[in-house]
């Protein structure tokens, strides 16, 4: 898999720099400066340290879009981020590099290393100056253990006379992650074998909907090794991804929900999970605060190991955005309420300890976005 991604990057590359053909070449990027800090004395919740942070939400990214020909492109990016399976270091990692082809006005193939179509904004899943919050909701967000993968799609889209885009997307591929695993006691590399799955959208001027729906087989190769039974984590257990959204946008005012629900065949470690959120936010020129409320409930509570299992918690997040020219500037404040065991990933920094008795957290986020 790595040489499929070297070979992908030196294709778009050399393409990108190739004299005798007249191409077209448009170098972008986007990055993050943040900051985030939880209140809990001695901890980690939800990835956010509570002597603070600056690494968790800042990166970097470069994106190169190559016109070949009128119908051949090819994409390549890269994103410097921090990586929370080496350490909380940042990590330089390439998200995208494929080709496409424009086989008709309403059809195009991509293969190679591309998005997983799991979200509303899975396109512009790391750009956050084109977002509204500061932090994209964990119940929906955090289900996914990847979101890029290695393989092909196939998009149709199709436009109405009353302008009504309609568009359809099935894929198939394959992954090969780091993942961490603190809330398991470390990280640990997951293989999806195979994933394929479909996306579908209808979009007006001002509203879009979307559906999509993804099945997959997983291994955990790191644990299949060590003293855990066969069925504790994941060994070739099929997984599904269902998600669901919608969002309107008048130019003032601004509504975006979405549902997930994961299901795991057998592993008893990876919970099956369902969770929703929904953000109301309104613009006043510049400035637009918004409030999203979030929920997740696991939905398998007598797994093997509940300490870590159990995400069951209720979110309610305040913020605002305010955009200067390519810039913006957020600030967030997230209040988590815990279920019984629901620790969302509470590590005490000085034990190392799982703690499944918190009842609640809050969380401040940060962040000056911009695009260049």
């Amino acid at each position: 898999m790595k040489i499929l991604k070297k070979t992908l990057l030196v294709s778009a590359i050399t393409l990108a720099t190739t004299t005798a053909m007249a191409v077209d070449v448009e170098i972008s990027g986007f990055g993050t400066i943040g900051y985030s800090q939880n209140d809990e004395k001695d901890s980690v919740v939800n990835n956010v340290p509570s002597k603070g942070s600056w690494g968790h939400a800042s990166l970097l990214g470069l994106q190169a879009d190559v016109k070949i020909t009128s119908a051949l492109s090819a994409t390549a990016q890269v994103k410097l981020s921090e990586d929370a399976t080496i350490d909380e270091k940042m990590q330089m990692t390439l998200q995208m590099a494929f080709l496409g082809y424009q086989v008709t006005d309403a059809l195009k193939v991509r293969v190679g290393r591309l998005r997983a179509p799991f979200y509303l904004d899975s396109e512009y899943l790391d750009v956050g100056y084109v977002k509204t919050t500061a932090t994209a909701p964990y119940a929906v967000y955090g289900q996914a253990p990847f979101s890029n993968y290695n393989g092909v799609d196939v998009i149709f889209t199709h436009y109405t006379e009353s302008d009504l885009e309609f568009q359809i997307q099935p894929y198939l591929g394959k992954e090969e992650t780091e993942i961490d695993l603190r809330r398991a006691g470390g990280g640990g590399k997951l293989e999806a074998n195979y994933l394929a799955g479909i996306n579908a959208s209808i979009a007006g001027d001002d509203w879009k909907v979307r559906a999509g729906y993804t099945i997959g087989e997983m291994n955990n190769p790191s644990y299949q090794e060590n003293t855990f039974t066969e069925d504790f984590f994941l060994n070739d257990d099929v997984g599904s991804f269902l998600t669901v959204g919608a969002n309107y946008d008048n130019g003032a005012l601004l509504a975006t929900v979405e549902f997930a629900k994961r299901s795991v065949e057998d592993a008893q470690a990876i919970a099956d999970l369902t969770g929703a959120y929904v953000t109301l936010g309104y613009r006043l020129s510049d400035f637009t605060p918004y409030v999203t409320y979030q929920t997740q409930e696991t939905d398998d509570k007598n797994r093997a190991a509940p300490t870590y299992v159990n995400s069951d918690f209720n979110a309610l997040s305040l913020g605002f955005k305010y955009d200067f020219s390519k810039v913006a500037f957020k600030a967030e404040v997230t209040n988590f309420e815990f279920g019984k065991n629901g620790s969302l990933g509470y590590v005490n920094t000085l034990t190392k300890n799982v703690n499944s008795t918190l009842k609640s957290a809050k969380v401040l986020n940060l962040t000056l976005e911009t695009v260049f």
